[in-house]
């Protein structure tokens, strides 16, 4: 399976705490919400990426795959 990048947005901003949590990801800060991205190389990496999120307590409120 090719890579293919995906884009998670959840509500707020979020501690480095929580960003230590996404080692090898993009994470930046828009307005009101923050952004998780990166290349994800199977299925079960972006279920583990959620499964992280959701662990963590964050609202994810859209996953997209975007252009790499």
């Amino acid at each position: 399976m090719p890579d293919r990048r995906y884009e998670i947005r959840v509500t707020g901003r979020i501690s480095q705490r929580v960003r230590d949590a996404f080692t090898g990801l993009d994470v930046s800060e828009v307005p009101a919400e923050t952004v998780i991205s990166g290349l994800v190389h199977e299925d079960d990496e972006l279920h583990e990426i959620l499964a992280t999120a959701q662990s963590l307590g964050l609202h994810v409120m859209s996953v997209q795959q975007v252009a790499p």
